[in-house]
């Protein structure tokens, strides 16, 4: 029972379960919550809390983001580009706040209602769109967005933790197992349902790395577990025609990589971005000298190789960012940064090999950090760092009252 005492208690973890819940609802709200866990965290901080936080995966993480602070103080490019900077904060201040947490449990059913709320809140804007237009425009990944209530690749990212939440709950024999089921379902439907790429490949290589690795039955089972996996994929693309239309499919593999080029933003903006690794002030070791330098290349790249006007307009008018979190950091750092990065997820999936959620939620993520800036969002940074830090802790289960 929830008592006064109970919840002055475990005020902490009440909070951060709030900033979980308000997060894909409010912009403001998280950083007020932010705001008063590290005035918490301050007023009743013990040494003991950060004893060996310089063996955690985070450590490393820090690192980047002090490295990628200095060398732009060096550059005296910091208060240029404190836009981006000021997001990096989230990465160093969450794990450390998360050290507090006591009950990731409450942390973790938090997480599976606020993404089960989006894709409802999600569901209801697509019918409405469907009243007044007659037609979903889910073969359209920019247009998509004004029907959901996150952008795809975040809804995507969302959803896909939400089925690995959901997941370990069923396997733990939580009570509630069949509202688990059906938030499971839920999720899983809806990203193929708005056919989400990134979330579709990833959600095959979660299934066949848990029935690879950690499924405990007989290599022929698993064959079998396999083969109806690759099935069950097969069929949902043969049916699902706007999912074969996100993917270029096309049975001349000639005419279906001359379709992905035309359509798929990402052949020229990576392209672009490989043009700065070309210039005179792009060091490989450092990387160039701000992410204004990178933001205006990529713009003047967008204006001088795309022939076709009404494209060309597109790009100049969303300026696209390089749509890929290990492009940025190599553009930004050099080989220090990407090295430093992939540090840190290489540790966590050492440390954490024998925990399949674990390791999922770091697949689903490397997953989508190849194909967004997701740090360049104040929302991306808090979800990074917030489920990560809810897996890489090892759960303890709230204290009971004295």
């Amino acid at each position: 029972m929830l008592t006064k005492k109970h919840l002055q208690k475990n005020i902490f973890d009440f909070l951060f379960a709030l900033l979980i819940f308000v997060l894909p609802l409010s912009r403001a709200l998280p950083n007020l919550i932010v705001a008063l866990l590290i005035l918490l965290f301050s007023i009743s901080f013990k040494k003991e809390l950060l004893k060996n936080y310089y063996k955690s995966p985070f450590f490393i993480l820090n690192i980047l983001v002090l490295y990628l602070f200095l060398q732009a103080l060096i550059n005296n490019t910091f208060l240029q580009d404190i836009g981006f900077y000021k997001k990096y904060f989230y990465l160093i201040i969450i794990p450390i706040l998360f050290l507090k947490v006591k009950n990731l449990q409450l942390l973790k059913i938090s997480s599976i209602i606020t993404i089960n709320l989006t894709i409802i809140i999600s569901i209801f804007k697509i019918i409405n769109f469907y009243y007044y237009f007659k037609y979903i425009p889910f073969a359209d990944g920019w247009a998509t967005n004004s029907v959901l209530h996150l952008e795809r690749p975040y809804a995507g990212i969302f959803s896909v933790i939400c089925v690995v939440l959901s997941f370990e709950q069923i396997i733990l024999k939580t009570k509630g197992k069949l509202l688990f089921i059906m938030s499971f379902l839920l999720s899983l439907l809806f990203i193929f349902f708005i056919s989400i790429r990134i979330s579709i490949i990833t959600l095959f290589i979660l299934f066949v790395v848990y029935g690879v690795f950690y499924l405990k039955i007989n290599w022929k089972k698993k064959v079998l577990f396999s083969t109806v996996l690759v099935l069950f994929f097969t069929i949902i693309f043969v049916l699902n025609k706007n999912l074969s239309k996100r993917f270029f499919l096309d049975n001349n593999l000639k005419k279906m990589v001359e379709t992905t080029k035309k359509f798929e933003p990402r052949v020229v903006i990576w392209d672009c971005a490989n043009t700065i690794t070309e210039q005179d002030d792009f060091s490989m070791l450092f990387g160039t000298n701000s992410y204004s330098n990178i933001k205006l290349s990529l713009i003047k790249c967008y204006s001088e190789s795309i022939a076709d006007f009404s494209r060309r307009s597109w790009f100049l008018q969303h300026k696209f960012n390089t749509h890929s979190q290990f492009i940025d950091l190599f553009l930004i750092g050099g080989l220090i940064s990407i090295l430093l990065f992939l540090l840190f997820l290489i540790k966590s999936l050492v440390d954490n090999y024998y925990n399949f959620y674990t390791v999922a939620i770091f697949i689903s993520f490397i997953m989508i950090l190849f194909i967004e800036n997701i740090f360049h969002r104040q929302f991306g940074c808090f979800i990074f760092t917030i489920f990560t830090s809810l897996f890489l802790r090892k759960n303890i289960n709230l204290l009971k009252d004295d």
